[in-house]
């Protein structure tokens, strides 16, 4: 076995404890065709050695963070305690000291403010949960923050969106170090439904559109969603909502700034896409999503994601008979 890589992170009272577990979890479960670990964890604390996450559950750090640490990886997770004044400048102070030391740093959800704070993410990119978003902009305004992004890479630095996201950055540093096919193992040993990218939205079309529609449009959105290899047309619609098709047309514009052929191609996409990764070929899945042909699938697919969906099938895919 080669040298394990290592992945530090860093407690602090306040600190989501599924940002901490979620990304651990995942490196813990990469393995090496002998079945021993890929990367070493170190847990660190900036402050007590034992801290309280923000759901109250106690962790406990191996250690307080070292004075001058170095690594492969350097975790931030985020957590309602990284916006507490004291605590978000002892992080910030700590980072700025010892970045320098790690060949890349991954920030969680919340954590981009101590990555922000300490002056790393000025003239970068990064993305946070969406709820905080606006509030991260504000603060910082040389940073540039991505609201809808699952996770995003900016040189050295990666960052993710909200919770769980942390899992699915881990999985893509798991793939760029070792593999696609240690990634995939640790998902299915994860028992992760499906491996997302990091231009996956964090929401859902189908989520999306049900968040934003109100009264007749939600009722129709829903069916829409349920609906997808059926007659889906404005005339359709209307009816279904009993309206004309000019009067659901421009409801439809109103509420989600699109026209509502332009949406639902987008969320019929979208549900291919989990089919895709769910085993389906192409065929099927342009079929279930009420694409005319395959053809017709493909090229929408393509110009949508950037990557042809019988390459998509194969990257994600979650194999038959594997957990």
């Amino acid at each position: 076995m080669g040298k394990q890589r290592t992945v530090s992170v860093l407690l602090f009272e306040g600190v989501n404890a599924v940002d901490v577990s979620g990304p651990l979890e995942a490196f813990a479960s990469a393995r090496d065709d002998n079945g021993a670990r890929l990367y070493a964890p170190r847990v660190w604390s900036v402050g007590a050695r034992q801290v309280r996450s923000e759901s109250g559950l106690r962790l406990c750090a191996d250690a307080p963070a070292p004075a001058r640490a170095r690594g492969d990886l350097l975790i931030v997770p985020g957590g309602a305690g990284v916006r507490e004044p004291q605590t978000l400048d002892r992080l910030a102070t700590w980072i700025r000291r010892n970045h320098a030391g790690f060949n890349r740093i991954a920030a969680v959800c919340t954590g981009a403010y101590a990555i922000a704070e300490a002056g790393l993410a000025d003239g970068r990119t990064v993305a946070t949960h969406w709820a905080h978003a606006r509030d991260l902009q504000r603060r910082y305004p040389k940073v540039s923050v991505d609201a809808d992004a699952l996770f995003l890479k900016d040189g050295r630095f990666y960052s993710s969106g909200g919770v769980t996201a942390g899992i699915d950055l881990a999985l893509e540093i798991i793939e760029a170090d070792c593999g696609s096919r240690a990634a995939m193992e640790a998902a299915r040993e994860l028992v992760v439904f499906l491996r997302r990218t990091g231009a996956q939205a964090q929401f859902s079309e189908p989520l999306k559109m049900q968040a934003a529609a109100a009264g007749r449009l939600k009722d129709v959105c829903r069916w829409a969603a349920s609906n997808l290899s059926g007659d889906l047309s404005v005339e359709a619609l209307a009816a279904r909502a009993g309206l004309s098709s000019r009067q659901f047309a421009r409801r439809f514009h109103e509420a989600f700034g699109a026209p509502p052929a332009s949406y639902l191609k987008t969320m019929r996409l979208d549900a291919a896409r989990t089919l895709l990764a769910q085993g389906a070929s192409v065929a099927q899945a342009a079929a279930a999503t009420g694409f005319k042909s395959a053809d017709v699938f493909r090229r929408a697919f393509e110009r949508q994601f950037g990557v042809a969906p019988s390459e998509y099938r194969r990257r994600f895919a979650m194999k038959k008979g594997r957990a």
